[in-house]
């Protein structure tokens, strides 16, 4: 489970979870949940919306139908019985959604491993995994 800017920059990425495991159930367990729900220093609060000055809403994270909406996550509206509008804010969501996909793409186009299944013990994969996640996050970063 990552969270990614507008600039394919990974700015949070959880990778010590079992793959059977939901990205809902890796964020209810999460850093990131915690820090969304106490919203320390670093996490920002509500803003004014751009054009408007005068409605203040969270920055938001996307995510899919295992997550939970939340008053800073948004999600798809079941695609049953919709109307219009709701059609429109799915088509809108998952083009914003498009910018997660395809930065996960141009990291596994940098680092191959990450799309094999890797069998080792436990303990050795968590060492390996958090290497992994700090080189991703550096080459995200700077990827000159």
């Amino acid at each position: 489970m990552a969270l990614v800017d507008a600039d394919y920059q990974f700015i949070y990425v959880d990778v010590g979870c079992n793959g059977r495991i939901s990205d809902g159930g890796v964020f209810a367990g999460s850093n990131l949940k915690d820090a969304s729900d106490r919203r320390p220093a670093n996490i920002p609060g509500k803003s004014p919306l751009p054009g408007d000055g005068t409605q203040e809403m969270f920055y938001q994270m996307l995510g899919d139908e295992a997550f939970p909406l939340r008053e800073d996550l948004m999600k798809h509206f079941p695609f049953r019985n919709m109307s219009e509008e709701q059609r429109i804010f799915n088509y809108r969501l998952s083009r914003a959604r498009r910018v997660v996909e395809n930065a996960f793409g141009i990291v596994a186009a940098k680092f191959i491993i990450i799309l094999g299944r890797i069998i080792l013990a436990a303990e050795k994969a968590e060492s390996i995994f958090a290497i992994n996640e700090g080189l991703c996050l550096h080459w995200a970063r700077n990827p000159g």
